[in-house]
């Protein structure tokens, strides 16, 4: 019979959270599930739970909210629940250090990058626009610094140079699911070991904030491609006509001729000039708009287009 983990806190919001909350709750014997306050989403902003919110609620697991890990309802929740161990995965706050040191064993967190490279909280994206040739996860114990403890496991995913961030943050999330789970039981025994990070290799993400999202067109199509592929859901890759914002989801580098940076190229796929090469549009999303192809977004427009990201403007999409 496989080893049962006790009582575990398991932190986390975000989707790249719900496969691993699903397997841990055959594992622990009692599991409290800490996430991020339900928010307005949507057009009618109706209050949402977050989707490991969601999840453990259709799993019937206890759920908790505070707004802030560090508010006395924070630490009060974490100290009454006792935990044997925390693991947290795309929690959304740095833990004090006081709730670090509740429970026997060392505190968990599932991050999906490899490790000193991308901490913070964006690393799925930085991996993109980075280029770089693998992404993948690490599993370290929590410090009180960013992402900054020691390595228990880490594992490599090759990259085709094609992911966008939704796919490429599923699938390293159903990557945890399959292999954190396994090394569990010995964290319950006490028996991990770690190794301590490479801090003169580290690098760190920012959030990200609207403005990152805008295009430069001046940039080579390869840089402006791995944006588009980088940010999606959020910010998006962005650029504007006309004083209106106009996004673009999905895009792949092309040849095409040279042209001021920004000018909309004549002919089927729609193209946009870069500094270096053209960005051929797949799918955009024009202000106030669903998402569209863009050969149909293409005819719509007058014979002679403007050129994208002239003009400083554009609402909200």
């Amino acid at each position: 019979m496989a080893a049962r983990l006790g009582r575990v806190a398991y932190l986390g919001t975000g989707t790249f959270a719900v496969p691993l909350l699903e397997h841990l709750r055959g594992l622990a014997d009692e599991l409290l599930v800490i996430t991020a306050p339900d928010r307005p989403a949507g057009r009618h902003l109706k209050s949402r739970p977050s989707p490991v919110g969601a999840a453990a609620r259709e799993l019937g697991l206890r759920v908790e909210t505070p707004p802030r890990l560090r508010s006395d309802e924070g630490r009060g929740l974490l100290a009454a629940f006792a935990p044997d161990g925390l693991l947290l995965a795309a929690y959304g706050q740095l833990v004090p250090a006081g709730i670090l040191a509740l429970g026997s064993r060392p505190p968990l967190n599932v991050h999906p990058s490899l490790l000193p490279r991308h901490r913070g909280a964006a690393p799925v994206a930085a991996t993109i626009l980075a280029g770089d040739r693998e992404a993948g996860l690490s599993l370290m114990v929590m410090t009180t610094e960013l992402d900054a403890g020691p390595i228990v496991a880490q594992w490599r995913v090759p990259l085709t140079g094609r992911e966008a961030a939704p796919e490429l943050e599923a699938q390293l999330a159903e990557l945890a699911a399959r292999e954190v789970p396994a090394l569990l039981p010995d964290w319950a025994d006490g028996a991990l070991s770690a190794i301590p990070q490479d801090a003169s290799r580290a690098s760190v993400i920012h959030q990200f904030t609207r403005d990152d999202g805008r295009i430069d067109w001046a940039r080579d199509a390869a840089a402006v491609d791995r944006q588009v592929r980088a940010l999606q859901p959020w910010p998006g890759a962005w650029t504007t006509m006309n004083g209106r914002r106009l996004h673009v989801r999905r895009a792949h580098p092309a040849d095409g001729p040279a042209a001021p940076p920004g000018t909309l190229l004549p002919g089927e796929p729609p193209r946009v000039a870069c500094g270096g090469g053209s960005l051929a549009l797949d799918l955009v999303q024009p202000e106030g708009r669903p998402v569209m192809p863009a050969a149909d977004w293409r005819r719509g427009l007058p014979a002679e287009a403007p050129v994208l990201g002239a003009d400083p403007g554009g609402d909200q999409v």
